[in-house]
């Protein structure tokens, strides 16, 4: 395994300082991190690909290092990525994206079918209406009492609310390396990253779930290159038979579950998640469909 870290680096896009990381070459592999995530949280997962492909993790737009924009939207966002890779020449990627990253790629290959030539959802948000109690408490939050709230969080009492969200969000916190908590850490001690959270939920979700108008499960179908589902068998945040739902809907969609995995499935189960993700983004999407079976399959996709 190469374990040499990541090249940091940034570009302007559409005015905004955009933070990635970037390892490898050859095809392109876009890791797209949620809210409650961060693209270093990807380092192994790039390291691994970076054998044999170029591995970009991207920082959305107030999440971690890039600069903030006023539209957190999915479709917004989803139009930032675009953009992004416009401004670094890549033509299509093979697109990774997890939670409200699995959202923002799924819009990517709605909005740009040519921009990506697979797609990976993992832990995805967007693909049904059903949310745990404790994000719609948040999103329903008035926006006055969010920006109090990040405030609160961002003080360094604010590490408990971190330790008993990762409850919700991780089944082995354990397996998580030191350097992926420190990360974390910083990532919550951002009161910009907490709000732009914060923004992101009030966008997403109210007080029945996810919101309707956000979510792509009816046109999955528009969505024909391959496409991986991979969902952590305890995910408490999101159900998992959403996806296995999303899995059925796609033309060529096909899911995996990492049975000992919470919501980010990738950081409690990383041999397991690299066991999927890696044969999916190298094999020959031809021998793999769903009518040649590949092994992807196994968790249950018919």
């Amino acid at each position: 395994m190469n374990d040499r870290e990541p090249t940091k680096r940034r570009v302007l896009v559409k005015g905004l300082s955009t933070l990635f990381y970037d390892a490898g070459e050859g095809p392109v592999v876009l890791l797209v991190p949620g809210v409650a995530t961060n693209p270093q949280d990807w380092f192994p997962v790039m390291n691994e690909l970076a054998l044999t492909h170029r591995a970009i993790a991207l920082s959305l737009p107030g999440l971690g290092g890039t600069s903030p924009c006023p539209d957190v939207r999915p479709t917004a966002v989803a139009s930032f990525v675009a953009d992004f890779l416009d401004v670094l020449g890549v033509e299509s990627v093979i697109a990774v994206g997890h939670s409200f990253g699995g959202l923002v790629v799924a819009e990517l290959a709605l909005q740009n079918p040519r921009a990506v030539s697979r797609l990976t959802l993992v832990d995805a948000s967007g693909l049904g209406r059903a949310v745990h109690p404790a994000a719609i408490a948040l999103a329903v939050l008035p926006e006055r009492a969010a920006d109090l709230a990040s405030a609160v969080l961002s003080l360094p009492g604010g590490a408990a609310a971190m330790t008993l969200s990762s409850n919700l969000l991780l089944r082995q916190p354990w397996r998580i390396p030191v350097k992926t908590w420190a990360a974390q850490l910083r990532l919550a001690r951002s009161r910009q990253a907490l709000r732009t959270s914060l923004k992101v939920l009030r966008a997403c979700a109210g007080i029945t779930g996810q919101r309707e108008s956000i979510t792509v499960a009816d046109r999955l179908h528009e969505i024909t290159v391959p496409t991986l589902v991979i969902w952590g068998g305890f995910d408490r945040l999101l159900p998992l038979w959403q996806g296995l739902a999303a899995a059925r809907r796609l033309p060529d969609g096909r899911f995996t579950v990492l049975a000992g995995a919470g919501h980010v499935s990738y950081l409690d189960s990383p041999e397991e998640f690299m066991d999927a993700l890696g044969s999916f983004v190298r094999d020959d999407p031809e021998l793999t469909s769903p009518s040649g079976r590949s092994n992807t399959e196994a968790g249950g996709h018919p």
